[in-house]
């Protein structure tokens, strides 16, 4: 498919003009649909610092139809990489997978300043990092929620303290 088609599609898609089960069926109609093909195209879009094949690829995982868990390793990657536009779709993601072994990349994320969200002063991507290890709720979660709760940024630790608040942890 050519970009311009996929871009047309992804514009229909977030418009509302067409449904997920109708984006994906024109998307995969000459391409066989799977976890490997989004992998791939994940790899792909590293490889090329391509922010149009992460947001594609985004796309897709979040519509529901593939194995989230699969890419655990590819979205903690791509956390931390500055080039893209998708870091707090990818913090939802992980949110929903809520993998023990995405602490760390969450954690090292909820710091993190992308220039294209400057303007956010309210740290939403932060928020959403802290979400997701809040998700996790376990012994290493924990601690870094606790580590956020002293952040240097007083948004950051609200957020935390918060999370921690709601699982009677202080």
């Amino acid at each position: 498919m050519m970009r311009t088609e996929i871009n047309l599609l992804l514009t229909a898609l977030y418009s509302g003009k067409i449904s997920k089960e109708l984006f994906l069926r024109e998307y995969f109609k000459d391409i066989h649909k799977s976890d490997e093909y989004v992998l791939n195209l994940i790899q792909k879009g590293i490889e090329n610092k391509s922010d149009s094949e992460i947001e594609e690829a985004i796309v897709l995982i979040c519509t529901g139809s593939f194995s989230k868990p699969y890419f655990v390793v590819q979205l903690c990657e791509l956390l931390q990489l500055p080039w893209h536009f998708k870091h707090e779709d990818i913090a939802m993601l992980l949110k929903d997978i809520a993998d023990p072994s995405t602490v760390d990349c969450l954690y090292k994320a909820s710091e993190l300043k992308f220039d294209y969200l400057n303007y956010d002063d309210s740290y939403q991507f932060a928020r959403k990092c802290i979400k997701a290890l809040s998700a996790i709720s376990d012994e290493s979660s924990i601690e870094k929620l606790k580590l956020l709760a002293i952040s240097k940024t007083k948004r950051i630790r609200e957020y935390a303290k918060k999370e921690l608040q709601y699982k009677g942890l202080i």
